[in-house]
């Protein structure tokens, strides 16, 4: 535990614990998304304890949320109604799946409910038993973990110290996962360049901490959002592929045809005010067009990278886990990978970082990254599973 760093509550440390079970087990997971930041409302539901996704074969993504309570008081909520309660969350954020994890005891009626309903409900100790399967011995590594949830706490908390690093952290822990996919990415990428720009050799102790954690969250939700952008990609051919990528990365917050009659109205209107004004008329020919919605200069890239990722469909339904797993423990925790978990992720496969290296380069590309997201990325693995160094760096805690 970093020293200022609050210890975690029983219900935090139970939350982790879920959280750490569900990416074993083979989700991709976050915890403690902002549902307000989405909504921009006020809502009693402040946030889901977890968001997941399954994606699968055609890399479509599978919605999971979770609930976690550790009290077992007179005044705690019991597990039917949290049941109940779940089921109607699910419904708002169009999740697929709930689970409850309750420090209660779940009758069996209560569970019938629950699986009518698409809600699992587990006891505590249902939670042991699939730990003892999927974890094991791979505690506290990457995202996952009590170690993680407690230095995300650190890590809010000296963001709060910066602007632009608390706008970040508040978007990663709620627009990021929730928005449309192409949306999402867009915003990613200008947050990593900003990032980028960010990491100097002067940066605080404190502040490298933050934007290693930070770039870290970004880059690991970007690769995911890059997967489910890439099934989309299935049943199309190329060129109608790269057009429809072009398309969505040309969106704002209208949809490319809406953006298209606005800005034909717009060419009416400033083309009348030319007319009048008796301007020149190349100079009315260059006005047209001029509020025309572009594609960002890295479309073709994007278009490629998911392109490649749809094509290997499953090497890229793994990748989002190996990649958020691999910039953890490199560039947050900078320390070498632990070899039993690498070879759980397939890391240790030759080829089996090919991906991870397209994503690289791609932010590499577009001005997005910094020396040690770089150095972290291109990291490769031993076929045996022996532990590789680091680029001379002895393993340790973050600093």
């Amino acid at each position: 535990m970093q020293s200022g760093t609050k210890t975690p509550s029983t219900g935090d440390q139970l939350e982790a614990r879920v959280a750490q079970t569900w990416f074993w087990e083979g989700f991709y997971v976050r915890r403690g998304v902002n549902l307000q930041r989405y909504y921009q409302e006020p809502l009693q539901v402040t946030d889901l304890d977890l968001l997941a996704f399954d994606l699968n074969p055609q890399l479509g993504a599978r919605r999971y949320i979770g609930e976690v309570k550790s009290g077992s008081g007179k005044n705690t909520p019991k597990p039917l109604d949290r049941i109940i309660w779940l089921a109607g969350l699910r419904t708002l954020v169009n999740a697929d799946r709930g689970e409850l994890t309750s420090a209660l005891t779940v009758s069996p009626r209560a569970r019938a409910l629950g699986r009518g309903l698409n809600i699992t409900a587990q006891h505590v100790t249902d939670l042991e038993r699939r730990e003892r399967d999927a974890v094991n011995g791979l505690r506290d590594m990457g995202s996952q973990g009590v170690t993680a949830f407690s230095l995300e706490t650190r890590v809010r908390e000296i963001c709060k110290n910066d602007a632009d690093l608390e706008r970040a952290f508040g978007y990663l822990r709620g627009e990021a996962l929730l928005l449309e996919p192409f949306l999402a990415a867009k915003q990613l990428i200008e947050i990593l360049r900003r990032l980028s720009s960010h990491w100097t050799p002067n940066v605080q102790d404190d502040d490298k901490l933050a934007v290693r954690w930070l770039a870290a969250e970004a880059t690991s939700i970007l690769t995911f959002h890059f997967v489910s952008i890439a099934g989309q990609a299935t049943t199309l051919d190329r060129p109608s592929w790269d057009a429809l990528v072009n398309e969505r990365l040309a969106e704002g917050a209208l949809p490319a045809h809406q953006m298209r009659k606005l800005s034909d109205s717009v060419d009416k209107y400033v083309a009348g005010l030319m007319a009048a004004a008796n301007a020149p008329a190349d100079l009315r020919t260059q006005a047209i067009g001029a509020f025309l919605p572009e594609a960002p200069d890295y479309a073709d890239p994007f278009a490629e990278l998911c392109w490649r990722l749809k094509s290997d469909a499953p090497a890229a339904r793994v990748l989002p886990r190996q990649l958020d797993f691999i910039v953890f423990e490199r560039l947050v925790y900078q320390r070498d990978p632990d070899p039993t978990a690498t070879g759980r992720l397939g890391l240790a496969r030759d080829g089996s970082t090919r991906f991870v290296r397209l994503v690289s380069g791609f932010i590499r590309g577009c001005g997005a990254s910094f020396s040690e997201l770089d150095e972290a990325l291109a990291s490769t693995f031993s076929s045996s599973g022996e532990r590789q160094p680091v680029h001379g760096r002895e393993t340790q805690p973050p600093q």
